[in-house]
């Protein structure tokens, strides 16, 4: 059976239900966010990166915990796997998601030990480093994953495929849309992120921060976001969340959290 057809097949059996099990999946994770928030984050001190720290405002957990439902009751309609179909394999689902991610916090990680751009970046913004210090990078990178993933998938995706697709192309060119908005989008999150990065002190030495950062950055996560939307739609959004969850487990916990302070 193809790709198509499965989806296809997934929007049908799923178009009925207002509370899939990607909802349910989905209010489980932000609670998980929420409680991290609530008991977690008051047992360490403040959160001095101020990026990180305002992701676990209240405003951005409700915005997200809602765009992150409204886009998974609009993918369960347009095509995309729901969470938990049985349909999909564990190692589909978790494994191999895990194991991409992983390789491309390999890759990140061993870029940047030969780069230093997160060192040139955390000299230049005044804080010791990019990360927070372990063991609350356990928490924050593994909850902080549900505000990324509603704003740069679960929500924009689902919706503008909708948009597109459905309601101006009346459902014509569904594929080929999804496609295009995939090669489009997944420069969203790398740039975003990388403009965050852009103070006045780091704009200083923009060639250093253009090879240092801004390179490596898009050669990861431009590819990844890729992989992250192909997967959502194929085996349901907690195939993206597990490529996420292996990158920053990676990326920012073993590297960031462990190995960077002791290079640094």
């Amino acid at each position: 059976m193809s790709t198509t057809n499965v989806q296809v097949k997934a929007e049908k059996t799923w178009s009925a239900n207002v509370f899939s099990s990607s909802i349910f999946v989905w209010l489980l994770l932000v609670a998980y966010l929420a409680l991290v928030k609530l008991v977690i984050l008051p047992l360490f001190p403040p959160i001095a990166i101020a990026a990180v720290a305002a992701i676990f405002s209240w405003d951005i957990i409700l915005i997200a915990g809602f765009i992150g439902s409204v886009g998974l009751w609009i993918a369960d309609r347009t095509g995309f796997m729901p969470a938990l179909d049985p349909r999909v394999s564990n190692r589909q689902r978790y494994l191999i998601p895990v194991l991409i991610g992983g390789a491309i916090g390999t890759l990140a990680s061993l870029l940047d030990f030969v780069t230093k751009g997160t060192e040139f970046i955390a000299e230049n913004m005044g804080v010791a480093s990019f990360n927070t210090d372990y063991p609350l990078s356990l928490f924050i990178y593994t909850s902080g994953t549900v505000i990324i993933e509603a704003i740069f998938r679960l929500f924009l995706f689902p919706v503008l495929l909708w948009l597109i697709s459905y309601v101006i192309l009346k459902k014509r060119w569904l594929e080929q849309t999804f496609w295009v908005l995939i090669l489009l989008f997944s420069f969203l999150e790398p740039l975003g992120q990388l403009s965050g990065q852009m103070t006045p002190k780091v704009m200083e030495n923009f060639g250093q921060f253009f090879v240092t950062m801004f390179l490596p950055m898009l050669l990861t996560n431009y590819p990844m976001g890729v992989v992250q939307a192909y997967l959502f739609r194929k085996y349901g959004f907690l195939a993206s969340f597990m490529v996420r969850m292996g990158y920053y487990i990676i990326w920012h916990i073993v590297y960031g959290s462990l190995i960077f302070p002791l290079i640094g």
